[in-house]
Parts: C-alpha cells; structure tokens; sequence
C-alpha cells in the first residue's frame, strides 16, 4: 500500500491532469469531435431512453449531492465508524470543491443549446458536477458496505457512475471530457483526503480503527 506521502503526490498528479484535460477540453480539434460525438448520440434519442437520462439526472443533483455529504457521514458516525465517516465528508466536499473550482478556472462552454434537452443548471460545461456527484456516492458506497457486497457495492458504484454520465452527454449538455474530468475529481478528492488522513501529526488525531470483533466480544460478555 502507498504511504500517506505518496497517496498526496498521487493526488496532486491526478489534479494536475484533471486541469490539463480541461485545457485541452477547451481546444477547437476536440471541440468538434465532441460536438459530433453528442449529435450521433441526439440521434439516437427516444422518449424511454430521455425519460431515464433525466431520471439518472435527478439522482446525482447538486441537492442530492450536498445532502449525502452530510448524511452518509453522520450514518457512519452514529454506526461508530468514524474513520470511514471523516474519509466519506472530506473525499464528498474535496470533489464538490475541486469541480467547482475547475468550472470557474476552465470556463468551458456547454455544447451548442440546440442539442439540449433541458436547461444546463451552470454556464460552465466542465467537469460534470452530477458525475462528480455520482462517482463520490458510488465511492460512498463501497465504504459504507462491508464483507463480500462490498464487491457488489462497487458495481452498482460503477454503473450509476457510468449511466449519469452518459445521461448528461445524452441530454446533451456535456460533452466526454466532461465526465471524465467529473471521476478525476473524485480521484484527486479521493487520494489526496486518505494522504492527509495518513500523515502522522494527522493520524495520531483521529478516532482509533473500528474493531468489530471486539465490540461483538464486549456485547457478549454484557449479556451474560
């Protein structure tokens, strides 16, 4: 396993390559292929298929988003998985930062407002906000659950990340790298929570780690 120094430099790298791929975004060559990347995608839209590209949408909203950063780690504390809990807010707030951060700085703009089903929420179209929301839930997931639905947990994780981001590109209001910018925040978020969480000064302060085992022994000899 990466130290907690190297799980930092990791995420600084992939930072750096979240703000590099919106730069690029930007570029007239990727702009047009983009472009005709979302019109092959509009022509294949029925009304089954818009009506679960808006659902997938209303799943992975800004609303939603902030609501689960609060409540998933108030679950997990309450749960006395504290770690876990601190892991689950700063990895949701990093990524929601990090996205809103690299909106303002990219200034990206959406794909051309003939191709849109709905309204954008924002102006700037990268990275995608609802992706970011979707891949920091699915991460979300994988922490909550424990044992082997941990290996389910992390493909369902998958294919809400997967769906909400092409609902957006569907609904024609992101183009590709959109999304991929949106799984790159939560990767950053990601690494770079679990390198601080790792350094010594830091660590020292946290909650000791959860050992259930131990807890199910202590309930048991209270019982008796």
């Amino acid at each position: 396993m990466f130290s907690g120094g190297r799980k930092l430099a990791c995420g600084l790298a992939v930072l750096v390559a979240l703000f590099g791929l919106g730069a690029v975004a930007k570029t007239a060559a990727l702009t047009r292929w983009d472009t005709a990347f979302d019109e092959r995608l509009a022509e294949r839209r029925t009304s089954g298929l818009t009506w679960l590209a808006k659902a997938a949408t209303d799943v992975a909203q800004t609303s939603v988003g902030v609501t689960l950063a609060l409540l998933l780690p108030l679950v997990l504390w309450m749960l006395h998985r504290r770690r876990d809990a601190v892991r689950v807010l700063l990895t949701f707030a990093g990524a929601l930062t990090l996205t809103l951060v690299a909106k303002v700085t990219v200034a990206e703009h959406r794909p051309p407002a003939r191709l849109w089903v709905e309204v954008p929420d924002t102006a700037q179209s990268f990275p995608s906000g609802h992706t970011t929301i979707a891949a920091a839930l699915a991460l979300a997931l994988v922490l909550l659950v424990r044992g082997r639905a941990r290996a389910l947990a992390a493909v369902l994780g998958v294919l809400l990340t997967a769906g909400v981001a092409l609902a957006r590109m569907y609904l024609g209001v992101h183009y590709p790298p959109d999304v991929a910018g949106g799984v790159l925040s939560v990767t950053a978020a990601l690494l770079l929570t679990l390198g601080f969480l790792e350094l010594p000064p830091v660590a020292r302060r946290l909650p000791p780690r959860d050992r259930p085992d131990d807890k199910l022994r202590e309930a048991a000899a209270a019982s008796r």
